[in-house]
């Protein structure tokens, strides 16, 4: 072939394809280059690919195959002729290229690929971005002519798709700029030199009360207050006649602006100039005070209640429900149902260990409150002189230690349920204050002067007797009836032995599942061995036995060899069983306290064995009169 012909072949070939992609872009444009290249210089496929996210892999985005389109698709990389291409380099096996990829060949035998040629697209950096390739079922000649328009249309290719990528950047930028407007807590507003609006987010169309269709393209003083307009114009004026770059505004206090039905309210913005395409905008970020302060207050008290309730949280939980079909609990259930719904003041009363906080859970969980802190008090287990501090909370300065002002549980438990365990441990000068806030709803800080009103409904708890307490003159009279409202009394364990073995699976269960042990059962002695027991710490000691048992379980079926005494008496009935009763627990607390060497806290001390806190411990050991020998 003669230059001449050489060059009018380049030409027609330059034709043909610049016609079919002259008027498209991206995508139409890669369909229309890959068929019109595949037209032009008679070969079967054309495809034009780049690298997905890693660059061992590449996808399509147009193949023209014998006359038609095919779906795009990915492929790996490694082991096919486009490997190296993608590596920077052009390529072209005129022949045999099934031959030359051994591992690809079913792949190319199926489209009867005889010769390849591919070179790569570069972006202006030269980052190779992908590739454009042919594949014919015949040699190719590897004509130079038809190389020049190959690496042409190459170079257009690299181009366009540099072009989509940076238009893809800037979409996906688009999207997260309004997605961050639309989210943003603030209000941000743009406006012209005209002063009218030219951006209105999500925020300020609940703050102004207007749609953002309707606010574009009104003038925003419509907006403002007078001081806030005089801001404006001052800084504007400022700003024309200003030679450097305008600074940023803020005004922190002291602005008001104008909701849309021409409500006045408090404002806080800031002001930032910004030149765009030869014009000057202006963006205003605006906070509703009023707002501000709403959200600052909601934030306080579910920082509170968070507090609180990550204290909940870490302190160990007894059992997730109450388990019990006697008839005692049964009625005990009933009334938990029928006092739940009201305000009343509940007094549970019961041994330690029955479970009174779990009743003091049900009433609150099945009450109207259910949705506010159930807010726990051991009166047991604070000093005298903080229970006023902890029940009534303190300002800063109080007392040494005071540093910061601090709510007391009542306070936290406003519109909630308080539930106050031990409650006849309470001093007398904390029972009349106490007093005072179940009769008047008020009390002051530890302190403090100002009054606090408070909604909550209070549950007391005690194992003790109060009506005695108050003979003895050790409780008030008057908040005995104030607390004593609708009593419920939590049976003993010795008083339902038919739940013995209910609530000894349901633990069994608990623990194999903790324990990820296939635990299937309590062996028929060993459950007798439970039900003969008079149980002095109720339902926690069985916990804890079950528990015990659970670790030390052998087999699937659990023995319980703990040398628990299977002559126990009777459930006492008299008052000299009663003292009997007493001594087994005293018996049975004297025993644990031996085998912790007398070490009361921790997680290996008698307490957590015995599952009680260490200051209800103490308590009892006072109680019983049981004192740490001097030489152990």
């Amino acid at each position: 072939m003669s230059r001449t012909s050489t060059d009018l072949h380049i030409d027609q070939l330059l034709r043909i394809i610049a016609e079919g992609t002259a008027a498209v872009t991206g995508d139409d444009f890669m369909r229309s280059l890959v068929r019109h290249l595949a037209e032009a210089l008679d070969v079967k496929y054309a495809f034009v690919a780049e690298f997905t996210e890693v660059k061992t892999r590449v996808g399509t985005l147009a193949f023209w195959a014998d006359g038609q389109f095919l779906e795009n698709f990915e492929y790996d990389l490694p082991g096919t002729p486009c490997e190296a291409v993608l590596a920077g380099e052009m390529r072209l096996y005129t022949a045999g290229v099934q031959d030359l990829f051994p591992s690809h060949r079913e792949e190319l035998a199926a489209i009867g690929a005889e010769s390849y040629l591919a070179i790569p697209l570069a972006d202006r950096a030269g980052e190779v971005m992908g590739h454009l390739a042919l594949i014919d079922v015949k040699p190719m000649s590897g004509d130079p002519s038809e190389f020049s328009v190959f690496r042409i249309f190459a170079a257009r290719a690299g181009a366009e798709l540099e072009r989509m990528r940076a238009e893809e950047l800037l979409r996906r930028s688009e999207e997260r700029l309004g997605s961050i407007l639309a989210s943003a807590m603030d209000a941000i507003v743009t406006i012209d030199e005209s002063r009218r609006i030219t951006l209105f987010n999500n925020a300020a169309e609940r703050i102004f009360g207007c749609s953002k269709n309707w606010a574009q393209g009104q003038p925003f003083d419509r907006f403002l207050s007078k001081g806030f307009r005089s801001l404006l114009n001052r800084h504007l004026r400022e700003s024309t006649g200003m030679s450097a770059k305008p600074q940023p505004v803020w005004a922190p206090e002291g602005l008001t602006a104008l909701r849309a039905n021409r409500e006045e309210f408090p404002i806080e913005a800031t002001l930032s100039p910004l030149e765009l395409g030869g014009k000057r905008y202006y963006t205003f970020i605006l906070r509703d005070v009023d707002e501000r302060r709403k959200i600052e207050a909601e934030l306080h008290r579910l920082q509170t209640e968070n507090v609180f309730l990550q204290e909940e949280i870490s302190a160990p939980y007894r059992f997730e429900e109450m388990i019990g079909g006697s008839p005692a609990m049964r009625s005990l259930f009933s009334d938990v149902e029928q006092v739940a719904g009201t305000d009343s003041t509940v007094l549970i009363i019961g041994e330690t260990g029955t479970g009174k906080e779990r009743i003091a859970h049900a009433i609150h969980n099945l009450s109207p409150r259910k949705d506010r802190l159930l807010v726990k008090l051991n009166c047991a287990a604070l000093p005298a002189e903080l229970i006023e501090s902890e029940l009534f909370g303190h300002e800063k300065g109080a007392f040494t230690g005071a540093t910061a002002q601090r709510k007391g549980r009542f306070e936290m438990a406003d519109r909630g349920t308080l539930f106050l365990d031990e409650v006849g441990e309470l001093s007398l000068p904390a029972q009349a204050k106490l007093l005072r806030v179940l009769q008047e709803r008020e009390f002051e800080r530890v302190g403090g002067g100002q009054t606090i009103r408070v909604d909550v409904r209070v549950i007391a708890a005690t194992n003790r007797n109060l009506a005695d307490a108050v003979k003895a003159g050790e409780f008030r009279a008057d908040l005995y009836y104030r607390l004593d409202v609708f009593p419920l009394r939590v049976p003993p364990l010795w008083e339902r032995s038919e739940d013995i073995a209910v609530l000894a699976d349901h633990f069994l269960r608990q623990f194999a599942r903790k324990l990820g042990k296939p635990l299937a059962g309590i062996a028929p002695e060993s459950l007798r061995t439970l039900e003969r027991y008079t149980w002095p710490g109720n339902v926690r000691e069985l916990q804890n036995i079950i528990e015990r048992a659970a670790v030390l379980a052998k087999t699937p079926l659990v023995d319980i060899d703990l040398k628990l005494d299977d002559s126990s008496p009777d459930p006492p009935q008299t008052e000299a069983s009663e003292l009997l009763l007493e001594a087994v627990e005293r018996g049975h607390l004297l025993k644990v306290l031996e085998e912790s060497r007398w070490i009361i806290e921790g997680r290996t001390g008698a307490a957590a064995k015995l599952g009680l806190t260490p200051s209800t411990l103490r308590y009892r050991m006072q109680k019983l009169g049981i004192r740490r020998p001097k030489q152990v």
